[in-house]
């Protein structure tokens, strides 16, 4: 049997057994997934469902729910929560909510909208729409979702299409679900709080196949509300920062109107344009009366604009309510340096808003987790939370579907989950899942995601290896082969360098993870083959093309990027190369931009040349040029946005995940908190030689937490330091100053 069978088979039977061996089974007493009948495939289908139940004041009462697409859940009419928490394909989570803070003595009415998309996306995987809902008391069920009659012990959902979202609504992005649309009376909410509501006409429910449920594992979103701040000419509103979360307003409707609000994260010309591939753009057609409504979808913006298209209409009290990660509350950070302040602040709102239950490449246009990008935010989530709960998710979304669709076997996803119609994927962010194994396995001890993992990197193993040339080095890769957002990326073909170093990274990984030396003395012969046909003298070559038959470097495509590959992935050294890596410290940078240095060596971008550079200056030591180099690079985004950005200009996503790392960045190489172990209980501490003359934080670990301060005064540093107990830990000081304990 051939090794391509062989690993075929293998990720068959782990993909069956993947939850006995690692995901949480979850599971309802009574309830079955439902939905009305014949409406399952139905596109944009927004469907109402309710139950009214007694209380007596101190049962313990509880709803649980599983639903696709969206949900949002109410008590006697205020809102509860908004859902599901995502998993992979043919997986659904469920979510649970304790209602006893929102009942009263005697009857209650629980109700839910379910929004079935029904759509191919970056954000919601496309499947059938259902519901899955049960109310318990004491342990006891007392309603659940049924397509039947029920016994007398409890009480069906009934569902109901109510129509007041409109189906026939284009896309908000490419990447995203419909646009919200709406037509509403007055009384557009009273099936909420009235039981006797016309509205609310029950249709026939049918039950749907069974479904994989999985327990949720991350903590429940942060719902604070928060309100704009400034009022603009042209009817825009100014929140105090990017925010993400569901859009709110009152309406005073005097005669039949039509209210359109538009949205963004900066403005243009004084108001909204279409700046990305969005259309930021939500509409009401609203009877006269007076109504407070909310988005159905979470949305990202410092900016709002009100525009009525029609009609006599007052719309007042704008707000956001966020839809973030609630889980940041006990990591702080502050120094002397109130721009490095400024963009910690702007880092931790950026990690908020990506980080709901997957690591999201951005709020806005997509809300997809991708590959590559999670490697940097999960370091961000250990620094701020104190747990690995989402990075966990983030990793089993990939290790739970038996196969992908429309991509070959052996391939992963590059953003999920997330539906790929037209086949696309990335290579090199397949491989950054591998490299990220390494530093989640460091964060969690967790072997068994690991063990269950390995037939899926074995087939992604087998998948590259009919790529490798007569050097072993990946050649003519398929689909979209990615190294940045610049010209790094038009030289990619035949043979491109700065993948084959990721390459080179990830079967070094995948040796010390799975116990394979072959893969690790493969990776050293990848590099030493770089090493020769790469390096000019001066700097690497970006890509080999092949003329005749023979492979030949190109000589004029030379980029920045490519030179942070080199040593971040171990290709380079400063030992090995110390003319190139003097090049980089001294003329490279944010400065190259003013003195035009090294002209014929294509500049980087944000991501992801300039965040490898980073890393690559921590790495050697070099924490003061990193500081000042990160000034440059954010103060002017947490200026204007109050979150961190996608490229080095507004042009692209303005709050975006992997920004987020420069808060891990801050921890490690100016407060000090260089690695934290806490699987052996070990903290390494550097003092780093900086311009700060004060600098002090606090990071969760598990339930605890680790606290560093320190001062400069003469020639002294003074610190206190705050670890659980047991924590073996070492401290290096690479200032000139003598540190004292406090």
């Amino acid at each position: 049997m051939n090794r391509l069978i062989r690993t075929g088979i293998l990720a068959a039977l782990g993909a069956l057994a993947c939850i006995q061996l690692y995901a949480q089974p979850a599971s309802f007493q009574r309830a079955v997934p439902v939905w009305v009948n014949g409406q399952q495939n139905t596109p944009n289908l927004t469907a109402s469902f309710r139950v009214c139940i007694p209380w007596n004041g101190q049962s313990q009462t509880q709803l649980r729910l599983a639903a696709h697409s969206d949900y949002r859940a109410y008590v006697n009419g205020v809102f509860l929560g908004h859902g599901p928490c995502v998993a992979g394909k043919g997986f659904y989570r469920i979510d649970e909510y304790d209602l006893n803070p929102y009942l009263k003595s005697g009857d209650n009415l629980i109700a839910l909208e379910v929004a079935g998309y029904n759509i191919p996306n970056f954000y919601i995987m496309n499947a059938p729409s259902f519901l899955q809902a049960e109310i318990t008391s004491d342990g006891t069920v007392v309603a659940a979702t049924t397509s039947g009659s029920w016994s007398k012990e409890g009480k069906p959902f009934e569902g109901a299409v109510l129509g007041q979202r409109l189906e026939e609504a284009p896309k908000f992005s490419y990447q995203r679900t419909h646009r919200e649309l709406y037509k509403l009376t007055p009384d557009y909410n009273s099936w909420l709080t009235d039981p006797a509501s016309p509205l609310f006409k029950p249709a026939a429910l049918e039950q749907t196949d069974h479904k994989n449920l999985i327990a949720r594992r991350v903590k429940y979103p942060d719902y604070t509300i928060r309100r704009y701040t400034e009022s603009l000419p042209n009817n825009v509103y100014k929140f105090e920062c990017n925010s993400t979360g569901f859009i709110g307003a009152k309406f005073d409707v005097r005669t039949p109107s039509k209210i359109v609000f538009l949205w963004d994260e900066l403005l243009t010309n004084g108001g909204i344009k279409r700046r990305m591939s969005f259309d930021g753009r939500m509409e009401y057609e609203l009877a006269p009366g007076t109504y407070e409504l909310e988005s159905f979808e979470p949305y990202t913006l410092q900016y709002l604009q009100v525009i009525v298209e029609k009609g006599d209409c007052k719309v007042s009290d704008f707000y956001i309510r966020q839809y973030v990660n609630s889980d940041v509350a006990r990591a702080s950070f502050s120094c002397d340096n109130g721009g490095i302040n400024k963009i910690y602040k702007a880092a931790v709102e950026t990690y908020k808003q990506n980080a709901l239950d997957i690591f999201m490449d951005c709020p806005s246009r997509e809300r997809a987790g991708w590959l590559c990008d999670s490697y940097f935010t999960a370091r961000v989530a250990f620094d701020l939370s104190g747990n690995h709960l989402i990075e966990t998710n983030f990793l089993e979304n990939y290790l739970l579907p038996e196969k992908f669709m429309n991509i070959p076997q052996g391939m992963l996803p590059m953003c999920y989950p997330s539906d790929h119609v037209n086949g696309n994927f990335i290579p090199n962010w397949a491989m950054w899942f591998v490299i990220e194994l390494e530093e989640y396995l460091a964060r969690s001890n967790d072997r068994q995601m690991i063990k269950a993992l390995e037939p899926k990197v074995n087939a992604l193993l087998d998948y590259f290896a009919r790529y490798e040339n007569e050097d072993e080095l990946l050649e003519n890769l398929e689909k979209w082969v990615f190294v940045e957002w610049s010209k790094a990326n038009d030289f990619v073909q035949d043979v491109n360098y700065p993948t084959n170093m990721l390459y080179a990274r990830m079967l070094e990984v995948a040796g010390k993870l799975y116990n394979r030396p072959d893969l690790q003395q493969k990776a050293q012969r990848i590099h030493e083959t770089i090493r020769k046909q790469a390096f000019d003298g001066t700097f690497f070559i970006d890509n080999a093309v092949r003329v005749d038959g023979d492979l030949v470097p190109q000589p004029k495509n030379r980029t920045e990027t490519c030179q942070y590959y080199a040593f971040f992935l171990g290709t380079a050294s400063p030992e090995r190369y110390p003319k190139l890596w003097n090049i980089l410290c001294s003329d490279f940078g944010p400065q190259r931009k003013q003195t035009g240095a090294y002209s014929e060596i294509y500049p980087a971008n944000a991501f992801i040349g300039t965040y490898l550079r980073m890393e690559i200056l921590s790495r050697y030591g070099l924490v003061k040029q990193l500081l000042n180099e990160s000034v440059d690079q954010y103060l002017y985004m947490a200026d204007q946005t109050g979150t961190l950005w996608e490229n080095l200009t507004p042009t692209a996503s303005c709050n975006h995940g992997f920004a987020a790392h420069i808060a891990h960045v801050f921890y490690r190489d100016l407060l000090g908190l260089a690695k934290i172990d806490p699987i052996h209980k070990r903290l390494n501490i550097v003092f780093n030689d900086s311009d700060l003359k004060q600098c002090s934080g606090t990071v969760p670990v598990g339930d605890e937490e680790i606290s560093l301060s320190w001062e400069k005064k003469g020639k002294r540093l003074y610190y206190t330091l705050d670890t659980p107990a047991g924590y073996e830990i070492s401290i290096e000081n690479k200032t000139a100053l003598k540190p004292i304990a406090q």
